[in-house]
Order: structure tokens, then sequence, then C-alpha cells
């Protein structure tokens, strides 16, 4: 009996589970239900490629490539096609009819002075649903403004290239001044200073045949309730000083490259208006020979560039998951240091608070200006189709093909035809 019992009560050890409804354990190589993704897992997911389409220089798009494969690595079941039409003119036309047949990219990065018009169309598809609040706080309100219509979020900020008023230090210091001037009239008073003493000529600016930079010039002077030469309203006084600008400044086919720092100062040039990445790009010594107005800084969105997701992409999820590492912190750090154009993240703003430089992280000073709520009316859905035909008549009068009046007679003529 004794040793019957001992047979039986082996058997019941050696077998693994005797109740049927209870699944058999599967071993040691088993997943833990804590266990996150291992390498393989995503071979279960069904396979995905996107189209994306941006436009840009091509040291920009040789960089977006590796950011895209460092995406691939991460999510490696969805595919990146990545395409780049250099012209924003061909970029803009080329997207507008692509989406209008419904046969776009998935992504697009165009100026944000876009997003509204292709918006407003029913071409795009919302992102408030990626956007959450944490993001939207650490995405510079002045960049979100364009993006907004009829009370949704219709692109994702990715980077800003605004224009900045730059003046000679030194011309400056020779009229016993530590700051420029803050006002027009002030403006007009060192003008007349600095030619009547006989060592400056006439041509004391340059403004290149950009008009956004031009804008930023006669925004720079503009109260608060009247700025907005950038939104396409020319105000009368605007136009005064359009012209008196244009008999102190140097034409832009005069000269072969922009005038600054040590240029500025064997020219004798008073002052000019820059991209912020060409400042950026500069030595420490030519950044010193200038000194930036930071009191007339407008308009911050006018130049900069977003995300947009095709309201025809039937991979959203997809798309959203691109964008966001492409706009990730770490991304928009190593985007700012190589191009210097400035990152669409608050965060990254507050880190140089701190420590850095400027060639590693943007001025905080920076911030406040980004975050400035006391901002114009974004612009209107038609913005594009004017703004490049304020564009094109500004490039005829920098090619000596028509004179100031004639810039001036053609925009605010055709505003009124409108009206």
């Amino acid at each position: 009996m004794i040793f019957a019992g001992a047979v039986l009560l082996t058997v019941i050890l050696l077998i693994p589970n005797l109740d049927p409804h209870k699944p058999a354990s599967t071993g040691s190589n088993s997943h833990d239900t804590n266990t996150g993704p291992v390498v393989g897992d995503f071979d279960e997911e069904p396979m995905e490629t996107i189209v994306v389409t941006v436009s840009m220089h091509p040291d920009e798009f040789t960089y977006l490539e590796e950011a895209s494969e460092r995406f691939r690595v991460k999510y490696p079941n969805i595919q990146v096609q990545l395409q780049n039409i250099e012209s924003g003119e061909e970029a803009y036309a080329a997207w507008k009819q692509d989406l209008m047949l419904g046969s776009s990219s998935d992504i697009m990065l165009m100026d944000s002075g876009w997003v509204r018009e292709f918006a407003v169309m029913g071409l795009l598809e919302p992102v408030d649903s990626v956007n959450t609040a944490n993001t939207v706080s650490d995405q510079p309100t002045q960049l979100l403004a364009p993006l907004k219509w009829n009370s949704y979020l219709w692109g994702i900020p990715y980077d800003a290239d605004p224009s900045v008023l730059v003046w000679n230090r030194a011309m400056l210091a020779e009229q016993n001044l530590n700051a420029p001037p803050k006002d027009w009239a002030g403006f007009v008073e060192l003008a007349g200073l600095v030619t009547a003493s006989g060592e400056a000529s006439e041509s004391l600016l340059y403004v290149p045949d950009d008009f956004s930079e031009t804008a930023a010039w006669l925004d720079a002077w503009s109260s608060a309730d009247k700025r907005g030469a950038g939104y396409l309203s020319l105000s009368e006084d605007s136009a005064n000083r359009l012209k008196e600008t244009a008999s102190l400044t140097i034409p832009p086919a005069a000269i072969n490259n922009r005038l600054l720092g040590s240029e500025m100062e064997q020219q004798r040039l008073l002052a000019s208006v820059v991209p912020w990445s060409l400042y950026k790009g500069l030595s420490t010594v030519e950044q010193d020979k200038l000194e930036i107005d930071k009191k007339k800084l407008r308009n911050l969105w006018l130049g900069s560039r977003s995300f947009v997701v095709s309201a025809n992409s039937e991979k959203i999820e997809a798309a959203f998951n691109w964008i966001k590492e492409m706009t990730s912190v770490t991304e928009q750090e190593q985007t700012y240091e190589r191009f210097g154009k400035l990152p669409a993240k608050n965060s990254l703003y507050e880190i140089s608070g701190y420590s850095g430089t400027i060639a590693q992280y943007p001025p905080s000073w920076w911030l406040p200006l980004l975050n400035d709520e006391t901002i114009s009316e974004p612009p209107a859905p038609n913005w594009p189709k004017e703004w490049n035909r304020w564009q094109a008549s500004w490039r005829l009068y920098t090619a000596g093909a028509a004179d100031i009046s004639s810039f001036i007679h053609s925009i605010t003529a055709s505003s009124s035809d409108e009206q």
C-alpha cells in the first residue's frame, strides 16, 4: 500500500497540468505582461508607405532624409518616400493642383501663410487630435496663429526664419547712441546727422529683393495698432516711409552679396534687414559689429513653415507619427544648430536661458516675442495670391524696371479695386 501510494504521488507531480480548462505554461521564453515590444514585434504589423513632399534647400533636404532614416529605425513598419520641390512657387502650384485632384502627398511642409487657404478649401486634415494641450503649450503662439481657422488647427509648426533689423554699432557709437532710434522721426534725424558729417554716403541702408524683409523694415516703425505690411495693408504712413527709404537704399542689383558686419563698416551703411539664420551664421566677431533691434520685431510668422496632412490621406496615424518625430525637441535642436532657423519648441529657448551658446540654442530673448499674443489677425485665405503679386512687383522695382512710386501705386490700386 505504501509503495502504491508513492508511485501515484510521483505520477501526479510529473503531469504538467491536470486541469483541462487551464492553459499549459509556455516555458521560460514567454513574454511577461509588463514587457514592452521587442525586435520582431513590428513584423506582425502591416507595412505602410507615406509620401512626404517639402520645399527647401538641398542641404536641408539631405538632413531631413537623415532624420527620416532615424524614424525608420523606430518605426520599421512605416516606409517614407521623400520628395523636394525647391521652388516655393512651384511647390504651391503643385500642391494645390494635386490636393484638388485627390492625388497629393500624405504630408507637405509648406509656408505657414498658405495653410489657411488650403484649410478653407477643405484640402487638409485638422491636427487637433495629435496636438494635445501639452504639445501646444510648447509651440510658440505666433507660429500657431496663421494655422488656425474655424476653431481648428490645420498645421504643426516646424521652424521660422524671421527678418531682423540690424544696425552698424560703430556708427551708432559715433553719434553717442547705445541703442537704435526708437521711432521714425529719430531715424530720419540720425540719417541726417550721419550724411551731413560727410563721412557717409547718401545710401545708408541695404534692403534686399525679398519683400518680406522690406515688410519687416516698414512694420518695425509702425505702431502696434497699425503694423501689418506683412498682412498686405500698406498704410499711407508706410507708403511715405517706403519712399524715404528708397532714397537712402542701395539697390540689391548694385551688389553681389549682402553687406554685414565688416562690410557695413567699410561701406558706411547704417542698417540692414536680414533673416535670423543669416545673422546666426556669422562669426562672433562679425555679430559683435551689429546691434539687433529687438524692440522692432514684428510678424514673426512670416516665412515660417509647418507640416500639414492631406484630407485624402489614408495613412493619417503613420503621417502624424512621422511629423511628431520630425518636430521633436531632439530633431529641432539639431536642425537649429545646423541651419539656424528658429525652432518651434518653447522649451529650447528656455534651455538657452540657463546654458549653451547662440550656436547651440536660440537666445532666450526670442521666447516672449514668439509668444506675444497681441498680434494682428492672421493672413486671410487669399493672402498667398496677393503676396506673390507684391513680391513680383517689388522685384521689378529692385531690378530697376520700375520706380518706387510705380510699385506703391500697383499694390494700393489693386487692393482698392478688390475692396
